[in-house]
């Protein structure tokens, strides 16, 4: 049975002319009624059988797009969708979220059948998917992640600055023997955070021989896997492969919850014994105990960006890709203190 303009006007008690108005892209209800009233007809099945009102229904929706695992591994990436969905509404946008799998990516349907105007990819992406996602001939704006091999439009934390502002920090708190803990082979961010890290260890002269004090006291590879599993027996293995530094920076606060979850099982105690600090601010730091000292990163902000930069690349007139970075700042919590 075909679906009528009636039908859309009856499921949601409002009239055929608003119905009309909507489908038409014409002035004449809100954005918000606007949007209703799409996504209803959307999901009736009334824009696939009258293909002419498609354009309407794009122009009020963007897509989402983030690998499934980040759904199950931590708080950051919730904040940031929720700021997107936020912004989008504001904007008179309707988001769609869409997981995938980067091994076996696939285009999603919204995007194939030219109902999204622009796409939003939420964290990391492989270098062939992106082309191939982009191939499509539709604006793409990464979060959160950037790719070398084909610009792209995308919304950063300034990483190496916050390694950087978190390493001075430690080092006026009297330390000089501190470790990086976090796989740096997991994210361009980790690797930005750690080349701060490492700036700082040189800006402030803490040692003669840079490469043989990271080897001694850091903590680069094989480690993210664990984090994601949350296994502590194999992260207490992975800490015991060395002598222990004064202070372990981790990668992100995953990492650094965890990393006191093991020291406290190996009878350390935080940050009496060894000071622990992170980076992102998620909830898990308020969760920890003693509470995370961390680097705080602009989340809300990150999505709302992100969706206005998204807006921008689909009424822009150049090809020229925008990064936009973010700044940090310091939050002090209790694993870190005063060096006696």
């Amino acid at each position: 049975m075909k679906v009528t303009m009636k039908d859309i006007a009856t499921r949601l008690g409002i009239s055929i002319n608003a119905v009309s108005i909507a489908l038409n892209d014409k002035s004449g209800v809100s954005d918000e009624m606007r949007l209703l009233i799409l996504r209803t007809a959307d999901q009736m099945g009334y824009i696939n059988q009258k293909r002419q009102y498609l354009s309407a229904l794009s122009k009020s929706n963007i897509c989402v797009l983030m690998q499934s695992y980040y759904a199950d591994t931590g708080h950051f990436y919730s904040i940031v969708l929720r700021s997107i969905s936020e912004q989008a509404k504001d904007l008179g946008y309707f988001s769609i979220l869409n997981y995938f799998e980067d091994d076996a990516f696939e285009i999603p349907e919204c995007v194939l059948e030219r109902k999204v105007s622009g796409v939003l990819v939420v964290g990391k992406i492989s270098d062939q998917n992106l082309i191939k996602l982009k191939s499509m001939g539709i604006p793409v704006v990464l979060v959160d992640f950037t790719s070398l091999c084909d610009p792209t439009d995308c919304v950063l934390t300034h990483n190496k600055q916050g390694g950087y502002m978190m390493t001075n920090h430690i080092i006026e708190k009297g330390y000089r023997h501190i470790g990086f803990f976090g796989d740096l082979d997991y994210s361009f961010s980790f690797y930005d955070r750690f080349l701060g890290f490492k700036q700082a260890l040189i800006k402030n002269h803490i040692t003669d021989d840079i490469d043989g004090y990271i080897e001694q006291y850091s903590f680069l590879k094989g480690i993210e896997k664990n984090i994601l599993s949350n296994d502590i027996s194999q992260i207490i293995q992975i800490l015991k492969t060395k002598p222990l530094p004064e202070v372990l920076f981790c990668a992100n606060d995953s990492n650094a919850f965890l990393v006191i979850s093991a020291l406290s099982q190996m009878g350390l105690k935080v940050p009496d014994d060894i000071a622990v600090v992170g980076f992102d601010d998620t909830p898990l730091c308020m969760k920890s105990m003693p509470q995370i000292t961390t680097v705080q990163v602009q989340k809300e902000l990150m999505g709302k960006i992100a969706v206005e930069n998204l807006i921008d690349c689909i009424h822009r007139n150049t090809d020229y890709p925008v990064t936009r970075l973010l700044s940090v700042k310091i939050i002090e919590r209790a694993s870190l203190k005063e060096k006696n």
